[in-house]
């Protein structure tokens, strides 16, 4: 009797996701020329697929900073998994061997949280310090070795290499390429990458040029 009870409450909720209207957020989507297509999972199951702008709904495509927010949403699971303490773990106890000689002490107060909110306080890797951080020998030694230009859990300052940084600690953790762990815990919500850019010492870029 319970069983029935709760597999005819999982029935609900499945039908109550694919019963939502999202017609408002289609004619929304319809608006935008940039947008290809859109997804949306519930429970493991894809409820609205649709394409735009003449997009294939089946092709890859470089969805480039907005992999940001998906490398936010693998930390979630990772946490959900037990693979990372939570978002006030320190990451000097997952990447204090990246550290540069004699480190800023501050590089001790930055969480996994400060990653996620671009509050690391360290001089960003983005914008017009792109190019000069991407051609080093090591993305991940070379953010963590420039000045603090603010303090931790300051002002926002958008950095790819925060979302690089939480790259390196997914890959460290599980053992596994962050794509490849991506695609098990994604399986089921319609996002599968492709193929992910990597750094000279073979992470995962983590926050652009996610296919």
């Amino acid at each position: 009797m319970r069983f029935l009870m709760f597999g005819s409450l999982l029935l609900l909720i499945s039908l109550q996701a694919k019963a939502l209207d999202f017609g408002a957020m289609d004619k929304t989507a319809q608006s935008f020329s940039n947008i290809k297509t859109v997804h949306i999972a519930h429970k493991g199951q894809v409820v609205w697929a649709k394409a735009y702008n003449k997009a294939n709904i089946n092709a890859v495509t470089n969805i480039k900073s907005a992999s940001k927010s998906l490398m936010s949403a693998i930390v979630g699971m990772a946490i959900d998994r037990g693979v990372i303490e939570g978002v006030d773990q320190p990451i000097a106890s997952l990447l204090a061997d990246q550290f540069p000689k004699n480190p800023d002490p501050r590089l001790n107060d930055i969480t996994i949280g400060h990653l996620l909110s671009m509050q690391a306080g360290l001089e960003r890797t983005s914008g017009r310090n792109y190019g000069r951080w991407v051609v080093s020998d090591d993305w991940v030694k070379t953010a963590l070795s420039w000045p603090f230009i603010d303090e931790v859990g300051g002002d926002m300052q958008y950095s790819t290499g925060n979302t690089h940084l939480l790259s390196a600690i997914i890959m460290q953790q599980t053992g596994q390429h962050t794509y490849l762990i991506a695609n098990q815990w994604l399986q089921g919500s319609g996002v599968r990458v492709q193929s992910w850019e990597t750094s000279p010492t073979g992470i995962p870029m983590g926050g652009i040029r996610w296919v």
